[in-house]
């Protein structure tokens, strides 16, 4: 169960020693990771396994890793997963290229440390996911939320439905996290989102 629970990361490179330690490094901080040889197969396992998060090296065999990602992009399925692409080539015409087929980070190998790439990969798998809170307008500092915000004193939407806070995670790790907090009607929250 504990395994089912672990975020999955895809390396594609054909570099035996740059994925042995990406691996070492996400599987140290508890992440599932898959290598795959080349764009191909990186293509085939993003497909079938639908990782969290890709990290690509550029130039492979059989398929670059620019062309994986507009394959991933192209797929419905794998379209939302984040892309790190992650190059010896610290070229500002890759990184240009990177941006231009959708890839969320460019790094540059020996630059950046294994620490740094897995702060960026939980940041990157974080965006997008959404938190909803629901609070007693009777408690705390409702009543001063409710007056800053010109908000009505029992957070009630004009269809009837109760405000929620809705937050993002942006940034940080351990207790000091940051997010992007918006109240919104429940009535317009995901049916998917549970309170």
């Amino acid at each position: 169960m504990e395994e089912e629970n672990k975020l999955r990361i895809l390396v594609v490179d054909d570099d035996e020693d740059n994925v042995r330690l990406l691996k070492a490094a996400f599987q140290e901080s508890g992440f599932e990771v898959m290598p795959a040889v080349d764009g191909l197969q990186g293509l085939d396992f993003a497909t079938k396994h639908l990782p969290d998060l890709v990290i690509t090296g550029i130039i492979m065999p059989r398929m670059s890793g620019f062309e994986m990602i507009k394959n991933l992009k192209a797929n419905v399925a794998t379209a939302d997963i984040p892309v790190i692409v992650y190059s010896h080539l610290g070229r500002e015409e890759d990184r240009v290229e990177a941006q231009k087929v959708g890839a969320r980070d460019f790094m540059v190998r020996g630059l950046v440390s294994p620490h740094a790439i897995i702060e960026r990969a939980k940041q990157l798998i974080s965006r997008g996911k959404e938190y909803y809170v629901e609070f007693d307008p009777q408690r705390a500092d409702a009543k001063t939320i409710s007056e800053a915000f010109d908000f009505p004193s029992y957070f009630e939407c004009p269809d009837g439905s109760r405000m929620l806070l809705k937050l993002e995670p942006m940034t940080g790790s351990g207790t000091e996290k940051t997010f992007r907090a918006t109240f919104v009607c429940k009535s317009n929250q995901p049916p998917h989102t549970n309170n």
